[in-house]
């Protein structure tokens, strides 16, 4: 005899709860996914403990330079707009796997060379420059192969539970890994740090060699500059994949204050800013990954562009209040609902961007987007520090805020289609 269900409310009211939990249903029906969760999760924890450690270093070094530090956001700029369009060509033309194992050995050597340098008794500079120039360049020329490998290996239904996943446990690592670096950087110095770092891109590599082939969707793909400009041709006219883009450079250029942390670090607490500042970056990884957790039903949700609107707003609305603050806890709390705001966004862009694309073409629509995100933060990096200097860190933080709430007005007021898209129709 089939037992009944239980009619209380309570029943009723769990179920619907666990409704809204993290879909893992990717993980259950790909090994291929698996590997490449795994490895990308892996990789994506040692990223968020060197991003505490480079510009932790800068500012050491530079007796405190506030500009120094925004700087770094400066050399990362041209090759996080260059490499991931060349890579997104690259990623449609060439078998994954050697690529992303190729790409991590490179970056492996370099953390290497960067502990090498911590060791010295007086580091240099220039190197933080170059090693930022460098590695922002691959980690951004990877990114195209890494982000559309899933849409090969899943139902187009499942990547928003895909991209959650991703990004869930991903956020997860970006909260643990500041928390991490700032404990290594004061027991075990940065040298320490970039060592670690080398360890997670081989774990990546053994991940990724165990996966199956991924060999180009068309075997005419090629890498070449025709092939770039066949990406930017497809993007033209496409209002709503234009309107994902421009939504993110709006809150990332202007609402997008990393570069201000070890100075707001040094006023909230200047006896513990090294793991303040730890904390200060972990925090919107935090809010980030409380989001994935009840992430489960972000694959019901049809009207994407709405969301990615309003999660702007609550972004912008948070680092207001941010750079309001003069209390640690609320400092901490209002960066954690900003980084929930944003990864709410982020599940929705990729999703957008993932089933309106056809696969030729994904990688190079990839690298685009890629070059959008990562400009995004590297501009904002450079404005709130050059703001902050011209004025105070509170100011570049709280007129950022605003102008991002502003913009995500002025898109929904020049693009209202973006506003009205629906999933179960995915216009690009």
């Amino acid at each position: 005899m089939t037992p009944r269900p239980d009619p209380s409310p309570r029943a009723g009211v769990l179920q619907r709860a666990r409704g809204h939990l993290m879909d893992l249903t990717p993980l259950r029906v790909s090994r291929d996914f698996r590997f490449l969760f795994f490895g990308t999760s892996v990789s994506n924890f040692g990223d968020e403990v060197v991003a505490v450690a480079v510009p932790y270093q800068v500012f050491q070094i530079t007796g405190g330079s506030t500009l120094a530090v925004g700087l770094l956001g400066l050399a990362a700029l041209i090759p996080v707009f260059v490499f991931p369009i060349v890579g997104g060509a690259v990623a449609d033309a060439v078998e994954r796997r050697r690529l992303v194992t190729i790409t991590h050995a490179i970056l492996a050597a370099m953390s290497g060379l960067m502990a090498l340098n911590a060791l010295l008794p007086r580091p240099f500079l220039w190197p933080m420059y170059v090693f930022t120039f460098l590695a922002s360049g691959l980690y951004t020329f990877n990114r195209p192969a890494l982000d559309t490998w899933p849409a090969r290996l899943l139902d187009h239904e499942l990547l928003p539970s895909s991209n959650a996943l991703d990004a869930g446990f991903g956020t997860f690592a970006g909260m643990l890994g500041p928390v991490a670096a700032g404990f290594m950087l004061a027991v075990f110095a940065p040298a320490g740090v970039y060592l670690f770092d080398v360890l997670t891109f081989l774990v990546v590599i053994v991940a990724v060699r165990m996966m199956r082939p991924s060999p180009p969707a068309d075997e005419e793909n090629e890498v070449s500059w025709d092939a770039v400009k066949d990406g930017f041709r497809f993007l033209k006219g496409k209002r709503n994949l234009q309107s994902v883009f421009l939504a993110d450079l709006n809150a990332m250029i202007f609402g997008f204050p990393m570069a201000l942390f070890p100075a707001m670090a040094r006023t909230l607490d200047p006896a513990r800013q090294a793991q303040v500042l730890g904390f200060l970056y972990a925090a919107p990884a935090a809010g980030a990954f409380v989001a994935t957790l009840v992430s489960g039903r972000a694959r019901h949700v049809r009207r994407q562009g709405r969301a990615i609107m309003l999660a702007i707003v609550v972004w912008g609305a948070a680092i207001v209040a941010f750079g309001l603050s003069d209390v640690l806890w609320l400092s901490l709390l209002m960066l954690a609902i900003a980084g929930a705001g944003d990864m709410v966004s982020g599940i929705f862009r990729l999703s957008m961007i993932q089933a309106s694309v056809e696969d030729r073409f994904r990688g190079r629509l990839e690298g685009i987007g890629m070059a959008v995100w990562a400009t995004g933060p590297s501009l904002g990096e450079v404005e709130s520090g050059v703001v902050a200097t011209l004025t105070t860190p509170r100011i570049s933080i709280v007129s950022g805020g605003l102008i991002t709430i502003v913009g995500i007005g002025l898109l929904g007021w020049f693009a209202p289609g973006f506003w009205r898209y629906d999933a179960r129709e995915p216009v690009p």
